[in-house]
């Protein structure tokens, strides 16, 4: 009975099951061995099994079981590895071969089980030319942006150094009007070289990256505080920061990070309400891991405040580059929560937010504790 129930399990089984002599000679195949080779069971039991492999993986599979009956080493049995198959039809495919001893009283057998991973290798092979690919798009426009702002910066010096000069030397020769084209002309020097600056901060994310190691983030937040004493000192703004744990980073980026979201905190608050920025941390054990992270815990680090708040259907718009929300209203490029973005990216997380118009937002940014490294390089 229980024999019975194997051979229907094995006969109905989406793998496909083979098993030899110690000669190497097919003795059983089940119908998912005729259906990925496209042999008739006829046309195999009784053949030697190296029948289903092209050279040389033909003549080396019978080297592996020789070599096995006759030293115990195992190179394929109990092993299992990746085999080229070969189709009644000719063509050859890939599949997983995974060979387990099987011992009766009077004789010994090999039971093959084999896997089609041709679809697998398709997919990897895909993804790593998509990987290729984006790698390469990536750093062309890393490079692009790179050079495009250098390119632009000796063109705008003579711009603002001339204005200057017309500034000092001619302003009170000019007529009114004059006057107001050279200082429009003088404001949007300015405006384009902190452009063109943050546009290089943007490109270094990638391209200046620095290896990581172990950050305390409250030191790193302390240093964030500091810098922005005098912009606290001006708001009155009231900071409460939890506990904040260590991890593996770029203590500049993620600096950065920090700088960018409590800044911006203090940058969009309500004139009539004195800011409030809470900044929350919780660390996270998810059952699937992420995608660039081989560890599973995960910090939430949430940036609260009490400012202006934005209209929630503009979320996906505030962390691509050069987006502003509230037009030439407050200072900046909308740089700042693109690069956010971007270093959260490269921390193995993500960065999102929370908002109602005039209630405030909260920043919600996930990094990964332990960092991928790749070492193949």
């Amino acid at each position: 009975m229980k024999e019975s129930k194997l051979r229907a399990i094995i006969h109905n089984a989406i793998d496909g099951f083979i098993t030899i002599n110690t000669e190497g000679i097919i003795q059983d195949i089940n119908p998912a061995v005729e259906k990925l080779f496209g042999y008739k069971e006829e046309e195999l039991v009784g053949y030697n099994v190296s029948k289903l492999m092209p050279k040389p993986d033909a003549r080396r599979h019978d080297n592996y079981i020789n070599n096995y009956l006759h030293t115990g080493e195992a190179k394929i049995i109990g092993i299992g590895r990746e085999v080229t198959g070969l189709r009644k039809d000719g063509t050859e495919f890939p599949f997983f071969l995974s060979v387990a001893k099987v011992d009766f009283e009077d004789e010994i057998i090999f039971l093959g089980t084999v896997r089609d991973i041709s679809e697998l290798k398709t997919s990897k092979e895909k993804l790593r030319r998509y990987a290729a690919e984006l790698e390469r798009s990536n750093r062309e426009l890393q490079d692009f942006a790179y050079v495009s702002s250098h390119d632009l910066q000796e063109p705008l010096r003579k711009i603002q150094a001339f204005g200057d000069r017309l500034m000092k030397k001619e302003y009170d020769n000019l007529s009114e009007q004059g006057k107001d084209y050279l200082q429009r002309v003088l404001n949007a020097s300015v405006r384009m070289q902190n452009l063109i600056n943050d546009l290089l901060s943007f490109s270094r994310v990638t391209t200046r990256s620095k290896p990581f190691k172990t950050v305390d983030l409250n030191q790193i937040v302390r240093e964030v505080l500091s810098d922005l004493e005098i912009a606290i000192e001006k708001s009155n703004a009231q900071i409460h920061i939890d506990e904040l744990p260590t991890m593996e980073g770029d203590p500049t980026q993620l600096r950065q990070l920090f700088q960018n979201l409590i800044s911006n905190a203090i940058k969009f608050s309500k004139k009539e309400e004195t800011p409030r920025i809470d900044v929350k941390c919780e660390t996270l054990q998810p059952n699937m891991h992420l995608t660039s992270t081989p560890g599973d815990e995960i910090l939430r680090i949430k940036v609260q405040d009490n400012g202006i708040g934005f209209d929630s259907k503009y979320l996906d718009r505030i962390f691509h580059i050069f987006q502003r929300l509230e037009g030439q209203k407050y200072e900046g490029s909308g740089i700042g929560l693109a690069i956010c973005k971007k270093i959260a990216n490269r921390h193995g997380g993500t960065i999102t937010a929370e908002s109602v118009v005039g209630k405030g937002a909260t920043f919600i940014v996930t990094l990964a504790r332990k960092q991928f490294v790749d070492k193949s390089n």
